[in-house]
């Protein structure tokens, strides 16, 4: 049996997804090594009997792909974007022009393509009868889909909001619907932003504006819309407005 680690599992992908009809690739199970053969090759000839042909997969197999990555996909605008670009004829040309207009999105589908494509080819050596199904198991684990809404902007925000606010930063609590685990592409992320207020009271407007700037790049980036409520530490002890009790009710603490 080949040792999975052998392999090259870039190039063996590479192959598997190459539907040029006048390249073939092959595999040396001796070597573990994946190398092309082309009919125009000057060399000639056929490779030796014993490598294995490598046959590519079917443009469907990328198709499900591009489908299961959007159906993930935190980005609101992207998400629709894209949702409407795999539909009907030229869906691959027109999610590829998508992604160019989002690059936080990119670069995601690259690591979510390079974990299928990775995997296939080791499901390719385990049905070839190259890998035992043991060794398949584990290499496949070492691949999983990132999650394309794996980004946690709550914490992200929320370690933003430290760095700028420093020692007078007491809490950022997650509430409403992204608390309850019920958020959605479609739900604003709440934030209660605790801050110190012994040397005065806090003003929310004058923070909501202070924390314009670092918000909004949040907002631009993940395609979320993201509301703060900043509120003292002693209004969040002795809560008197309604929508701080039941932020303090639902909250998850980030910080």
């Amino acid at each position: 049996m080949l040792d999975p680690g052998r392999v090259d599992l870039s190039a063996l992908a590479d192959a598997l997804d190459d539907r040029s009809p006048d390249m073939r690739w092959f595999l040396d199970p001796a070597t573990g090594e994946v190398g092309p053969y082309s009919e125009d090759d000057p060399d000639g000839g056929e490779p030796p009997g014993h490598f294995v042909e490598i046959e590519p997969v079917t443009s469907s197999e990328s198709y499900r792909d591009m489908a299961d990555f959007t159906a993930g996909v935190q980005h609101r605008r992207a998400a629709d974007l894209l949702d409407r670009a795999i539909e009907g004829r030229g869906a691959f040309r027109r999610f590829k022009n998508t992604l160019f207009e989002f690059p936080e999105v990119r670069d995601q589908w690259f690591r979510f393509r390079d974990a299928r494509a990775r995997r296939r080819a080791i499901d390719w050596l385990a049905d070839s009868g190259l890998i035992t199904d043991d060794d398949a198991g584990r290499a496949r684990a070492q691949h999983p889909d990132p999650d394309p809404s794996n980004d946690d902007v709550p914490a992200a925000v929320a370690q933003d909001l430290a760095g700028f606010y420093g020692d007078r930063l007491r809490q950022v609590l997650l509430f409403g619907s992204w608390a309850s685990g019920e958020g959605s592409v479609e739900s604003a992320l709440d934030l209660l932003v605790v801050l110190d207020d012994s040397t005065g009271h806090v003003r929310p407007w004058d923070e909501v504006r202070a924390m314009d700037d670092l918000l909004w790049r949040h907002c631009e980036r993940s395609g979320l819309t993201i509301s703060v409520l900043p509120v003292g530490q002693g209004e969040l002890t002795r809560p008197g407005d309604p929508t701080v009790i039941r932020a303090r009710g639902e909250a998850v603490r980030l910080l």
